[in-house]
């Protein structure tokens, strides 16, 4: 199990008759929402049993989002972070996570992403000697600056993790030209596929009226329906009033459009967002959704503008096609290859021409077979849990996926 150049822990031998205990580590909802397949395949199984930990500032966010799945954390690492500075809010994470290995002492622990919790669970986990395996290994902006410091967390947690799980083959050619090659690292697709397939199945009706009249609407075939999903956080004033002058715009020019942007409650985009689009009545202004009700939106829907990886990897198993915002205010760039959403910065004349663009392009997706989604098939969970098994020396390793493939 040895690579070259390497040195990471490795599991220890596990008493006969006892399943391994594999810990998964989610700080948000979106780490949640990619981690939740994992637990429900590891439960099916029973070859390897999942304990969900839950922690950060953003555990709330994690619990209710793994609510939605039928999963909720064994453990609750809480963290007050008051304002704190990242250093001292990862000292906190470190020794409550550092408490929480020790006494439930995983066989393995899995990360996702690049956030500080991932990377605290990761120097955590290690410095007790204990197999680190990361979802989603391998994504690279190669500027330490940007994203700060999630690049560089991306980067530390490669050096040490026993697992990579890379969700495409590009993201696992990022890890060779690092050096990172040989068995450790298991191309899986992305488990966000997974969860949309598992979210849609899970969808009865939507909590909040409103919403639900904008879908009974578009599936009648009345109007067209385009989701926008942003992260609160991560926009500023300036940028952010870009972005909702784009999705004006465009509201305004296409008379058949609805727009429903889901929002926390308080948060200054939302504030932004009714000064500058509560007064269009084809705009819908609402809370976040919980995956089983967004998914469902975004099957129905024309086109998606959004900053969120999940939503991008998911939407073309339902043939929607995505604008992914955010960066250079006026950087913007066609898809690599099909499937692929487009991305732009915050320019206002951008976000609505390329918008436009994509609702003439999802008129003809709707009418043509389903394209195969580059980012997962909808079985990136069962790959994880069989790669973690052959980790633990239970089984041979698993069939890697391949874009297109069956």
């Amino acid at each position: 199990m040895a690579v070259p150049n390497t040195l990471v822990p490795l599991p220890a031998p596990l008493p006969s008759g006892r399943a391994p205990e594999v810990c998964l580590v989610a700080g948000d909802a979106a780490a949640a929402v990619k981690l939740a397949p994992l637990a429900t395949a590891m439960r099916a199984r029973r070859q390897v049993w999942p304990v969900v930990l839950a922690c950060g500032d953003d555990a709330p966010a994690a619990t209710a989002a793994l609510s939605a799945f039928g999963l909720a954390a064994d453990i609750l690492v809480e963290l007050s972070r008051d304002g704190q500075e990242i250093p001292r809010a990862a000292a906190q994470l470190l020794a409550g996570l550092d408490h929480a290995f020790t006494d439930r002492r995983p066989d393995a622990v899995v990360v996702q992403g690049d956030s500080a919790t991932a990377f605290s669970a990761t120097m955590a986990a290690f410095w007790r000697q204990i197999p680190v395996v990361h979802l989603d290994a391998g994504v690279r902006s190669y500027d330490l600056t940007a994203p700060f410091p999630q690049e560089g967390h991306r980067k530390l947690i490669a050096q040490v993790c026993s697992l990579h799980l890379a969700a495409t083959p590009d993201t696992a050619a990022n890890l060779a030209d690092e050096r990172h090659t040989g068995p450790k690292v298991v191309t899986v697709g992305s488990t966000a596929v997974d969860a949309g397939f598992e979210a849609l199945d899970r969808h009865e009706r939507h909590t909040d009226d409103r919403v639900q009249l904008v879908e009974d609407t578009v599936v009648a075939g009345h109007c067209r329906l385009v989701l926008v999903v942003l992260d609160a956080a991560r926009w500023r004033s300036e940028t952010a009033t870009h972005v909702l002058h784009g999705v004006a715009d465009l509201v305004l020019a296409n008379p058949d459009l609805e727009v429903v942007l889901p929002v926390p409650r308080d948060s200054a985009l939302r504030h932004r967002a009714y000064d500058m689009l509560g007064r269009l009545v084809r705009v819908t202004i609402t809370d976040p959704l919980p995956q089983p009700e967004l998914v469902c939106l975004l099957s129905v829907a024309a086109a998606a503008v959004t900053d969120s990886d999940i939503l991008a990897e998911q939407a073309p198993s339902f043939g929607v096609p995505t604008l992914v915002v955010g960066g250079e205010v006026t950087a913007w760039a066609e898809p690599p290859r099909p499937g692929y959403p487009w991305t732009a910065g915050a320019d206002r004349a951008v976000i609505a021409r390329i918008t436009e663009k994509l609702l003439l392009s999802g008129m003809e997706l709707r009418t043509a077979p389903p394209s195969d989604n580059p980012f997962g098939d909808g079985f990136a969970a069962a790959r994880c849990e069989q790669a973690v098994q052959w980790l633990l020396g239970l089984r041979h390793r698993p069939r890697e996926f391949t874009p297109g493939s069956p």
